[in-house]
């Protein structure tokens, strides 16, 4: 086995084996198609490398000048703890992750054409992310490898994001994806915080939750899906999909059109869009029951600051509608929601204008064919 040291203009064109290669500042090198390129230890590349062959690297890889990746093949394949692979927020045309251990990258990359997760975690550093662009596909995927980090996808259709912890997979999927997006997803496993929900919810889960930066598109028409395990929950009869605008919520739940396999090892398909920023599993409240909290306060001091009707989410079709006491409807909203300001009642009429103090009375229309319920409140 060899050290190489190149500072000319080299062109590979059969097999090569070398222990360390360093291409110094200046230097070109080109690896053919159909050459593989074999490293023990480390690659270092301080000029330019064209890529059309095979490289297999068993040591760290140092990228300080211009790799450009043809069509050819890089396999980090070392059996060591931790490979460091520094690729200076560059492309790989096919990559491959094997011979297990942690693959920790320093600076983005982008994927041209594929990436394979044999045997191994590509875990980021520095915040570094994978980048699949529109074409670009991976087969693999497991707990024994997948991407502990930020996964950005282009595309439509199914997109699946291989991400996972470093123990277990946890992959999500975007469905039914119509125009082509850009949307990256992280995984945040949950030490000590603690999720809140809306009254759609009665718990959420302790273990995880998932951030979802869309990037251009929309996915107005889709479907989020996450992946359980080890989740509290003893059946998926009341599982759903959960979103929220902040990361410890409160979350809201976004219903479940589907599900297979178990809290243990399954996946939950959301009922609505992933229109929220974070989301997480939960259980459905399956409480039914109406209850309208009667005092408001106009002063949003904390303390009765709207008219709140506990588990009127459960109800998406019901309309709310509020008179004065000559009967003169002051107040109608479609949707009521405790959790949207813009759909509650906090002591404004339609138009906008606060209200006197006083007696009103409420009309509460479930929308789904029950008696239509009725009551007073006090504003003050």
């Amino acid at each position: 086995m060899i050290r190489i040291l190149i500072m000319l203009q080299v062109f590979f064109t059969c097999n090569v084996f070398a222990q360390d290669v360093l291409i110094t500042p200046g230097t070109s090198v080109t690896i053919l198609a159909g050459t593989p390129l074999a490293i023990t230890n480390a690659l270092t590349n301080n000029g330019t490398l064209v890529n059309n062959g095979s490289i297999l690297i068993g040591g760290q890889w140092v990228n300080n000048g211009t790799y450009t990746p043809g069509t050819g093949a890089i396999t980090f394949n070392s059996t060591a703890p931790v490979q460091v692979i520094n690729h200076n927020a560059q492309a790989f045309n096919s990559l491959t992750i094997s011979g297990g251990g942690v693959k920790q990258f320093l600076a983005d990359i982008v994927i041209n054409d594929e990436l394979v997760l044999t045997d191994g975690i590509l875990e980021s550093s520095n915040n570094a992310r994978i980048n699949f662009g529109a074409t670009s596909t991976f087969s693999g995927g497991s707990d024994a490898s997948h991407i502990k980090g930020i996964v950005q996808r282009t595309g439509q259709g199914n997109l699946i994001f291989p991400i996972g912890n470093g123990n277990v997979y946890l992959p999500v999927q975007l469905n039914e994806v119509g125009a082509s997006i850009t949307a990256a997803i992280t995984l945040h496993e949950i030490s000590g915080e603690v999720l809140t929900g809306d009254n759609s919810l009665a718990s959420l889960s302790n273990q995880r939750y998932w951030g979802l930066d869309l990037l251009s598109g929309n996915l107005s028409q889709s479907k989020i899906v996450l992946p359980a395990v080890g989740e509290n929950f003893t059946d998926f009869t009341n599982v759903v999909v959960a979103g929220s605008s902040t990361a410890l919520g409160p979350y809201a739940s976004l219903g479940s059109s589907n599900f297979t396999g178990t809290p243990s090892a399954g996946t939950v398909f959301s009922e609505l869009a992933p229109t929220a920023v974070f989301y997480a599993l939960a259980a459905a409240n399956t409480e039914s029951t109406i209850n309208v909290y009667n005092a408001v306060s106009v002063l949003e001091d904390g303390k009765n600051d709207f008219l709140q009707i506990l588990n009127i989410e459960q109800y998406s079709n019901s309309a709310v509608t509020i008179f004065n006491r000559w009967g003169d409807r002051v107040f109608q909203m479609k949707g009521y929601n405790n959790n949207d300001r813009n759909k509650r009642f906090n002591g404004l009429s339609d138009a906008g204008v606060a209200l006197p103090s006083g007696t009103y009375f409420y009309s509460i229309n479930l929308g789904d064919g029950s008696e239509t319920k009725t009551g007073y409140l006090h504003l003050k």
